[in-house]
């Protein structure tokens, strides 16, 4: 019980503050609430704990309409306290359709602003290789990174940037920190390839709602760009496969039509929930991959937090830039 309280004790500080008044005042009821921690301690140990109590707590409640369910949809105009007796209130009626949903979903939040990052990430290993990308993305949950060229971007620094798809009907803000970006020309993207263990089809209302539930109350944002990339995402040409990376890639890079192009394997907010085993058997697949066609391998939470781009030859792995203090949800990065 002791790590659970710590889970949320963290959540509460380091993720929720600043940005979830509302998660963060539960969070510091929760860890004192036995009956809820007992319901909770029902989330396999590979799931963050609590997104995924959050998030189903907030599908429920949008398919059960209740008081709750006001409470989601207009955070930032209720009184926490008697949020919370809500929140237990509900939580004690439907124990065992969250218990249901503990052990059926996954957290995938599929947060397509750290897109305003990965694009001038990908544009510069194009630059620097002269040749078009496949992208594969591991833990793509609906793939929506893999469309990163189809928005447009405006990138706060001194002075302002703007870049991607001038046509795009969403537009992407962040905030760039560190060194200037200076003009970025468009990647070529010939292969766009996203696993996972379970993959989500936003025509499926169903699962659409769960990944809007996976967003937090008061990041309504979030959500607009979600529902305006629904319709994005069904214009550009992927391939969604649902399995183990570690049986996927091998076979699908065995295929020819891939040595005209960069292969780029990335994965953001992933590796936390691999185990040390899995880390290890990625990095031993990549390193065999690279004994026959180099590859760039951008990731973060492998190790620490930061944002790594690293080029892998021949086994051999060189660092080739690293963006430290990246926000989780991609509204700032330093640029380094």
């Amino acid at each position: 019980m002791e790590k659970l309280i710590l889970t949320f004790q963290r959540f509460a500080h380091y993720e929720a503050k600043g940005k979830s008044p509302l998660y963060e005042y539960w969070c510091n009821k929760i860890i004192s609430h036995e009956p809820l921690l007992n319901l909770i301690k029902n989330i396999p140990i590979s799931q963050p704990k609590p997104n995924l109590f959050f998030a189903s707590v907030q599908y429920l409640s949008m398919k059960n309409p209740c008081l709750l369910t006001a409470v989601f949809e207009e955070p930032e105009h209720v009184d926490f306290e008697k949020s919370f007796q809500l929140l237990v209130q509900f939580c004690m009626e439907h124990q065992q359709a969250l218990i249901e949903l503990f052990q059926t979903k996954l957290v995938q939040t599929n947060e397509v602003q750290r897109a305003s990052y990965l694009y001038p990430i990908f544009s510069e290993i194009a630059s620097a290789v002269n040749k078009p990308l496949t992208l594969i993305e591991i833990g793509t949950s609906a793939g929506l990174l893999l469309n990163l060229d189809y928005y447009h971007y405006e990138i706060k620094q001194n002075p302002s940037i703007y870049f991607g798809n001038t046509n795009s009907p969403l537009t992407l803000q962040a905030e760039n920190l560190g060194q200037p970006l200076l003009k970025l020309e468009k990647p070529i993207i010939q292969t766009r390839m996203g696993i996972d263990l379970n993959i989500i089809d936003l025509e499926d209302e169903e699962q659409y709602q769960w990944l809007n539930c996976l967003i937090w109350p008061e990041l309504k944002h979030r959500k607009t760009n979600l529902e305006i990339v629904r319709q994005i995402h069904q214009q550009c040409p992927k391939k969604l496969l649902a399995g183990d990376f570690r049986e996927i890639l091998p076979n699908v890079l065995k295929n020819e039509m891939y040595k005209e192009s960069q292969i780029v394997i990335f994965h953001t907010h992933v590796a936390n929930q691999f185990s040390i085993q899995l880390k290890d058997d990625l990095m031993q697949l990549l390193n065999q991959i690279s004994t026959k066609q180099s590859i760039y391998h951008v990731y973060n939470n492998m190790y620490d937090a930061n944002l790594h781009v690293d080029l892998i030859e021949n086994r051999i792995i060189t660092s080739i830039r690293t963006l430290k203090n990246i926000d989780g949800h991609g509204n700032y990065f330093y640029w380094e």
